[in-house]
């Protein structure tokens, strides 16, 4: 009994312990949910909040990169607005120093630059001490052929009337000359042949073929002015007239024919010169522009010291050149010489080339006023210090450098162009740098062509023959404006070939002209023989 009494009891004390601890548990319970759901929604406003900021974030990323984007794009506006200041710094500083751009398009606000290879010396302007004055002497008495006497009628002191001859007289000479209008009327006697009957007299030369015409005198004096002194066509009838004191008055339209008729009398002369210039060891071409009826056109030169020869073509281009038959015939011994026209190196060519240091060094000045690289200024030096040195040397009849004095220029001039290549990389982001580049490489590319002087001294160091035998072409434009068509600028290229090569002989243009007007020019043969025995 006692025993399940004892068990009752341990029963009910566990029921009781039961009730309790389930009903501690459900307490605990309902206080753990209660905080675990305030930590949820804790959770989820800090979840909320993270993914706000997440997004912030990104966008405020989006916005760093719009910006950086931005302010990348200003740095490219800035720098291509600085190389476009740099640039027109540039242009502003171009001159006929560090450019082809001739002296008279120097703006009117500027100094004019004129290049002179000249090396500026503390001597005085004018003649030099110890050097022979240069004046008119004295006539010898058989040479005056005509005598002014002079008497004076008072004293300039006292006005006085009374004098008396002292047997004394003060001699002057003059040297002028007057033009003598002539009207010259030639008679041809007609004769009868007393065995066939036939009338006959001399041969009318072609000078006098018509009734009245202007004689040789006339003709040439305005040939020289047209084509030596660039004068416009209604000039020369104005100045003509006042020559002759309103005695000849030339028209414009004989003016025109006149001209004509010149250059076909020279034709035969420039077909010589052409013939000749294949046969010469060096040759120098170039070509300018020049107006035909308001287009641009071509007066193309192609010489020596002593050979002219001109050609006007309405483009610069290869037809034109293969046209005039000069450059496609040169046998692979001749040298060219010209500005760097890259048509030189056609395939269709054979001679060699060699390239105009004088562009060069215009390039070269031009890359010291933009970037100041220090590459530039060395090459100039080099080159022009070898080219004084090599003149000295052809002056004392010496035919080439030795064999140590071209490994030492050669050596420089590589070293040189190793610091061309490194000032370039490191200015690439400036202006002109890529200027500065393409010129490395062309005078990388065409070495030999630019430096073909110093190995061989017969050829010149820059092409300035061709650049003073156009430079009158230059002034025409200035004075006449243009020409009328391509034949009149034909005409014009001829008879200045005629007379631009009699002058390099000796012979003066006007008489050169004289000759050609009276139906008896000078021959191409005449005139070298004449400098042969000259």
């Amino acid at each position: 009994m006692h025993v399940e009494v004892l068990l009752t009891e341990i029963y009910k004390g566990v029921a009781i312990l039961g009730a309790n601890y389930e009903k501690a548990f459900y307490k605990d319970y309902d206080r753990l949910f209660q905080q675990n759901e305030k930590l949820a929604a804790k959770l989820r406003s800090l979840q909320y909040s993270h993914n706000l900021m997440i997004e912030q974030n990104e966008t405020l990323e989006k916005q760093k990169q719009k910006l950086a984007e931005e302010v990348s794009a200003k740095d490219i506006v800035i720098l291509d607005l600085a190389r476009e200041v740099d640039r027109l710094k540039a242009l502003l500083n171009i001159d006929g120093t560090n450019s082809g751009l001739p002296t008279s398009s120097t703006p009117i606000h500027r100094k004019k630059v004129i290049p002179n290879s000249r090396e500026k010396t503390d001597k005085k302007i004018g003649g030099q001490p110890g050097h022979a004055k240069k004046k008119l002497e004295r006539f010898l008495d058989a040479e005056v052929n005509d005598y002014a006497e002079h008497i004076p009628e008072q004293c300039p002191h006292c006005q006085c009337t009374d004098l008396e001859d002292t047997g004394e007289v003060i001699e002057k000479d003059c040297l002028d000359y007057k033009i003598v209008v002539t009207k010259t009327r030639h008679g041809f006697k007609v004769k009868r042949c007393l065995q066939c009957r036939k009338k006959v007299h001399e041969a009318i030369p072609a000078e006098l073929k018509e009734e009245n015409q202007y004689g040789v005198q006339v003709q040439a004096m305005a040939l020289t002015l047209m084509n030596q002194g660039n004068v416009p066509l209604n000039k020369v009838r104005k100045m003509t007239l006042g020559f002759t004191g309103g005695e000849i008055h030339l028209s414009e339209g004989y003016l025109c024919k006149l001209q004509q008729r010149a250059a076909q009398h020279a034709g035969d002369f420039c077909a010589d010169i052409r013939k000749e210039l294949l046969k010469q060891a060096v040759v120098a071409w170039d070509d300018t522009v020049i107006m035909v009826n308001t287009q641009r056109a071509c007066l193309r030169f192609y010489g020596t010291e002593k050979l002219a020869l001109y050609k006007a073509h309405l483009r610069k281009d290869k037809e034109g050149l293969d046209k005039d038959n000069i450059l496609k015939l040169l046998p692979s011994t001749a040298t060219v010489v010209h500005d760097h026209n890259k048509v030189n190196y056609n395939k269709d060519y054979s001679y060699g080339n060699a390239e105009c240091n004088a562009h060069l060094l215009r390039d070269l000045k031009k890359v010291q006023d933009n970037l100041g690289h220090g590459w530039a200024r060395d090459l100039a030096k080099l080159l022009t210090d070898t080219n004084r040195q090599r003149e000295e040397w052809i002056s004392q009849n010496v035919s080439g450098f030795n064999p140590a004095t071209l490994s030492a220029f050669f050596d420089q001039f590589n070293n040189i162009m190793i610091d061309a290549y490194r000032e370039n990389k490191e200015a690439n982001s400036k202006y002109y740098a890529t200027d500065e580049a393409t010129l490395i490489l062309r005078i990388l590319d065409y070495k030999n062509e630019y430096l073909a002087w110093v190995v061989d001294f017969s050829l010149p160091f820059t092409n300035n023959l061709s650049e003073r035998s156009l430079r009158g072409a230059k002034s025409k434009m200035k004075v006449s404006g243009q020409f009328q068509n391509i034949k009149t600028a034909s005409y014009y290229a001829d008879i200045k070939s005629y007379i631009e090569t009699c002058y390099r002989h000796g012979i003066n243009e006007f008489y050169a002209l004289h000759r050609l007007c009276r139906g008896d020019p000078f021959t191409l043969e005449e005139v070298l023989n004449r400098t042969e025995q000259g």
